[in-house]
């Protein structure tokens, strides 16, 4: 059979503990992670994008949004890292 309401409160508090301790230690957000993954911003429109963005794609973009502008004004540190 079931516990009753206090074992049900203990646990839930237990659990609340639990989950404040993992934030409080670091906790669990990406947040960090996915701005590193953002490596490439166009320094005209500011449109960041992935590291696993390739070449073209990137010339794609200042043909498509900057076409009076070159490619090595809007991503100047692409390929030299």
């Amino acid at each position: 059979m079931g516990g009753g309401n206090a074992q049900k409160t203990a646990m839930a508090r237990q659990k609340a503990q639990e989950k404040a301790a993992k934030i409080k230690k670091g906790g669990t957000s990406q947040l960090k992670q996915n701005a590193k993954a953002h490596s490439y911003i166009c320094n005209i429109c500011r449109t960041a994008f992935l590291c696993t963005t390739n070449e073209q794609m990137l010339r794609d973009h200042v043909a498509a949004k900057h076409d009076k502008s070159t490619f090595e004004v809007c991503f100047p540190g692409y390929g030299k890292a």
